[in-house]
């Protein structure tokens, strides 16, 4: 054992004790010295396969190229042209959370890592420099890496040995491909994997690679992948950590023409930025920077204010500069052979074919599309040549560019060929992600492909594709019950909804035609009762032309959603601001005022606007000038306040100026007593919301005052602190909101016997009520039988969810009540019991009553004891098939074993609408191997399941590989939550 301690400590300490061997036991050592010699040698080879990567790093070749292809002349040098990048570290629910500097995501880095930006950020730019700096040893952080490896995902080829060998190394590399994976699997998180353009990427190129994204664990090497926005939506269930390639500044904007262009020519396009406003936004992205450099290189007086038009400078600029070269093809040829790369670009983005061959090119003159740079030819330890354009961008753009031609064409022939392209694009999927770039660039070239883009994307919002049909048709009952808590209940998990994002693509449409007012009419129809969010970070300048030449699409939007942040700062602060920014912050507001000019120059008032304040530490007066300008230009409005404890004592001064207000949420915010007086004032109030507020209770506040709010149609106190004698006092202010229709009181763990008064208050006065959610709140079996008695008064009721609440041993009778009172209410559709200590006996009596249910779409059972004898008659109920819209099931923290969860399973598959489920149970245990296999069959015949938990089941890693294969197998999007 000593022997093995000393040989595995490495070659420097082989070597010292072989000398010591050597010297006192030289028979021993005649016998090891083999094995020595070996261990030597594979180490060396490590060794130089490490000075290897390195000397590519640091090569010329590696960090000097032609962006935009080699027969423009601009070389961009890492070295001396890269600009500091700054990132926005995003959680799981897609939202920008802080700013992170390279040096900070290094230090933060999660594995795996996804870097997302869009077409020309600088993606590849930001991977070659993590090269670069672990080859020339300059970041500490770095140094923890004992192998760096880049890989270009376009040009994948085997499995990764190939791939490393192929791009990096060369081929019949000394260390072969056994020892290589043994290396990876050795060293683990010492060896770093950068992944370049996942959005162009084909597994079945390299499985091996598409195994290290999505099956870490198995690897367990680091992993940085970075890939376009549009095409995030398939690895983001997988990343650790995700972050977003911002902005460029105006200053590394600056800093990067001057290192592109002589000093003549710089200084003559950052004078034309300064003139032209339009062109401000397009700057912000490197690559079109780099674009704008090599314009100027041609033209001396150029203003593109969209990509198109930079992207068609930059076209015709390359195909009639280089003209001289083709002198001796006629020109017939040369239009033909230009025609074709516009075929083959757009037949590459719809079969999603970035590389090009010989044969593509067969029936036209190779050297027209090489000679004007339309192409670039590579011939580099390959045995047939590929074709790239020379960015995937500018393969867009030449799509788009071809298909406004074939759609406005005045051939019929061309115009059929056009159409059966668009006839590819059928869902809202398709549209914000796949073909984003293409009909970005094809609304770019016309105005007449505009309004054929804009026909397309009206039959797609009102018919969608079949199987998006079905979805919703299917989840109908699901929508129909969150629609009237939304923005209430819950905080919003996606701020920016499907539909939302929908929206704002066909905004950025309108932008990128240049029409201004020509199309108003057109686009009138499209955005009718549509929403749209604004985060008021970062207000592209799409908005402002929408606001602007819209003004008829803005006055017939449903809904727009603003959201302002208190804490908007970088993610590392400074305690060591100088006077000067402490001066300048003094003087800054929080909301923007691009924000107010937007909404506040406009005459028109808007539908409905909500408004979130979020994480406000401070208020000050012009804050709430500014917001009260905003609230004024809508009819309805929403306001949403969020962890803002600089709002206290203020508040009442904010809602003085919003005279429309018809939604309030409170949330993680104090209040003063004026601020509770103030709310009560709001009599206009429909919503009322109020959420996480333990201070006490305040003599003439919200409780004494909830009376007046007269014409609230919902209510929602959660985790608020309130006692009993509060209870009784909001039983009798309630009484007088005889409109209301939704009540939830959740989590009020101290109200005591307050809660049998409100519920005879609700149940006896309440007839509009449809909507009734009392969760851990002191529920006691005389409250309940209170409400089974009265439940002949609440005709409308649709929804009674009394979860988490101890009925104790009177729970049986109070059970029995209840089934018996609803009986009189067969339109439920969410039905979500408490439970007691001897409940499950209820269970034949529930289910006789659940036969006359057929729409309920949620059923809980927590806690009720159900054994594997219950289960086992649930199961059998479930495949009559008597409630075929379920969609929530919640069965957790019962007394359930193994085998009786497994003939549960097959019951299980035949409730096809399942979203989510909850098996969880009360104590950690090991499910049997059967049960899991089962369990993942459940995951990949049922379409809609998005979620089961089963906390307290314990899973050991060949479990979890055996649903995530299953999980992969489904393509879907789907969260397992176990212990």
């Amino acid at each position: 054992m000593m022997i093995y301690m000393i040989l595995n400590k490495g070659s420097e300490a082989c070597n010292i004790w072989v000398k010591s061997l050597e010297k006192h036991n030289p028979f021993l050592f005649h016998d090891l010295q083999g094995y020595c010699t070996t261990d030597q040698v594979e180490q060396d080879k490590l060794n130089d396969l490490i000075q290897d990567l390195k000397y590519v790093y640091l090569s010329s070749a590696f960090q000097k190229y032609h962006p935009l292809g080699s027969d423009i002349d601009i070389i961009f040098d890492l070295g001396t042209a890269y600009t500091d990048i700054l990132l926005w570290k995003k959680d799981i629910h897609n939202s920008r959370k802080q700013q992170l500097t390279l040096d900070v995501l290094l230090e933060e880095l999660k594995n795996p890592c996804i870097i997302e930006g869009e077409a020309g950020k600088g993606k590849t730019t930001l991977l070659k420099r993590i090269a670069v700096l672990w080859a020339s040893e300059k970041c500490s952080t770095l140094k923890k890496f004992q192998f760096v490896f880049f890989i270009n995902l376009t040009s994948t080829r085997g499995g990764i040995y190939e791939t490393v060998c192929d791009q990096l190394l060369f081929e019949r590399y000394p260390i072969c491909k056994q020892d290589f994976m043994k290396m990876l699997l050795a060293r683990r998180q010492r060896v770093l994997f950068l992944l370049d353009g996942y959005d162009e990427f084909k597994p079945s190129n390299c499985p091996e690679i598409e195994a290290m994204i999505k099956e870490n664990h198995k690897f367990k090497n680091m992993v940085i992948i970075a890939t376009r926005t549009e095409t995030i939506h398939k690895i983001r269930q997988f990343g650790s950590l995700v972050a977003e390639i911002g902005d460029l500044s105006d200053e590394s904007c600056e800093k990067l023409i001057k290192n592109v262009l002589t000093n003549k020519l710089a200084d003559g396009l950052l004078n034309q930025l300064k003139e032209a406003s339009s062109m401000k936004n397009l700057m912000k992205t490197p690559l079109f920077v780099i674009i704008a450099c090599a314009i100027q290189m041609g033209e001396n007086n150029f203003h593109p204010s969209t990509q198109t038009l930079l992207f068609s400078t930059l076209y015709d600029l390359m195909v009639e500069k280089n003209r001289y070269k083709t002198k001796e093809i006629t020109e017939n040829h040369i239009m033909l052979s230009i025609n074709h790369c516009g075929d083959l670009a757009l037949d590459g983005i719809f079969d999603q074919r970035f590389d090009f061959q010989s044969e593509d090119l067969a029936d036209i003159k190779e050297e027209v599309l090489l000679a004007s740079g339309l192409l670039n030819k590579y011939t580099a330890q390959r045995l047939k040549p590929t074709y790239r354009f020379f960015h995937k961008s500018f393969q867009e753009y030449t799509a788009g560019r071809k298909l406004c031609k074939l759609v406005t064409s005045c051939e019929e022939t061309e115009v059929k060929k056009g159409y059966s392209y668009l006839q590819k694009i059928n869902t809202i999927s398709d549209v914000t992600n796949t073909y984003f770039n293409l009909l970005l660039y094809t609304c770019g070239s016309s105005l007449d492909a505009t309004r054929v883009i804009l026909d397309l994307l009206k039959r797609i919002d009102q018919h969608r594709d079949v199987s998006e049909l079905f979805s919703l048709k299917n989840l109908a009952l699901e929508r129909e019950y969150t629609k009237k808590s939304e923005n209430i209940t819950e905080k919003e998990d996606l701020k920016r909804t499907e539909k939302d994002i929908f929206a704002e693509c066909v905004i950025n449409f309108f932008y990128e035609s240049s029409s201004k007012s020509a199309l108003s009419r057109d686009f009138q129809e499209f955005f009718c009762d549509k929403s749209v969010y604004i985060n008021s970070q970062n207000i592209p300048t799409y908005f402002s032309d929408f606001f602007r030449y819209l003004p008829n699409c803005l006055s017939v939007l449903g809904l727009i959603k603003l959201d302002f942040f208190g804490n908007y700062s970088s993610s590392k602060e400074t305690d060591d601001k100088n006077v000067e920014d402490l001066q300048s912050s003094s003087l800054k507001t929080y909301i923007p005022e691009k924000a107010v000019s937007l909404f506040f120059n406009w005459n028109q008032s808007l539908r409905s606007l909500e408004i979130t304040l979020q994480d406000f530490n401070k208020l000050k007066k012009r804050d709430i000038k500014y917001l009260g300008k905003i609230c004024c230009s809508a009819a309805s409005l929403k306001l949403h306040i969020s962890n803002s404890a600089g709002i206290t004592g203020t508040l009442n001064e904010v809602l003085e100026t919003c005279k429309n207000l018809q939604d309030l949420t409170v949330e993680s915010t104090p209040l003063t007593v004026e601020d509770e007086q103030q709310i009560t004032t709001m009599t206009k109030l429909k919503t009322l919301h109020i959420r996480d507020l333990q201070s006490e209770n305040l003599e003439g506040g919200l409780i004494d005052g909830i009376k007046k709010l007269v014409n609230a149609e919902g209510l929602v106190l959660d985790n608020i602190s309130m006692d009993e004698g509060d209870g009784k006092k909001l039983a009798e202010g309630i009484r007088n909101l005889r409109k209301l229709r939704l009540l939830y009181m959740n989590h009020l763990t101290t109200i005591g016997d307050g809660i049998t008064y409100i519920v005879r208050s609700v149940s006896g006065e309440l007839s509009e009520l449809e909507e009734i959610q009392l969760v851990n709140c002191c529920i006691s079996s005389d409250a309940v039988e209170i409400l089974a008695q009265n439940l002949c008064n609440l005709p409308k009721l649709n929804v009674l969810d009394l979860s988490e609440n101890y009925l104790e041993n009177k729970g049986k009778d109070a059970i029995h009540r209840l089934v018996d009172g609803l009986n009189a209410l067969p339109g439920m559709k969410v039905l979500m019991l408490p439970w007691g200590d001897d409940v499950k006996f209820c269970l034949t009596k529930l289910l006789e009553l659940l036969e006359t249910m057929p729409q309920l779409t949620k059923l809980g059972l927590r806690k009720w004891n159900l054994t594997d004898v219950e289960i086992r008659i649930l199961g059998n109920f479930f495949e009559k098939e008597h409630l075929q819209n379920l969609q929530h099931l919640d069965l957790a923290m019962n007394c359930v074993t193994s085998d009786g969860w497994l003939s549960f399973m097959q019951p299980l598959i035949s409730l096809k609408k399942l979203v989510s489920v909850d098996f969880s149970s009360k104590q950690d245990w090991v499910p049997a191997s059967l049960l899991v296999c089962k369990l993942s069959q459940v995951l990949t015949t049922l379409n809609y399941l998005k979620e089961i938990k089963v906390t307290g089941w314990n899973f050991d890693r060949h479990d979890l590989g055996l649903i995530n294969d299953a999980k992969i197998n489904c393509r879907k999007q789907f969260q397992l939550v176990h212990s």
